[in-house]
């Protein structure tokens, strides 16, 4: 029996030792936050409407480089800005190409 009662004690010893691994950031993680937080900085000024909802990355089997896709809604449209992004000396540089909007619900055109 004595076993028993052990057993709920070591279940939240490993949750609060799980905790802090849990939730740390995997370097796509890192590059989506961090550039999610330079784009709306850099967005606000030029429309300041703007709402950036989500950002995706697929990052390169050498981890400089990533591809992303920065989800926003602009004054009831939503669209996506295709996003290139490199990490050199721990800095993130990224350029946004031209957004692709959702007017018909089904396709994405130039905004």
């Amino acid at each position: 029996m004595p076993s028993v009662r052990r057993f709920p004690l070591l279940l939240a010893v490993c949750a609060v030792a799980a905790g802090p691994a849990l939730a740390s950031e995997t370097p796509v993680q890192s590059v989506e936050k961090t550039l999610k937080a330079e784009m709306v900085k850099s967005f606000k000024k030029q429309t300041p409407k703007l709402v950036f909802s989500t950002v995706t990355c697929v990052l390169s089997k050498n981890g400089t480089t990533a591809q992303c896709k920065a989800s926003f809604t602009d004054s009831g449209v939503k669209g996506y800005y295709p996003v290139s992004a490199t990490i050199k000396s721990g800095k993130l540089n990224w350029t946004a190409e031209s957004p692709k909007c959702l007017y018909n619900k089904k396709t994405y055109t130039a905004c």
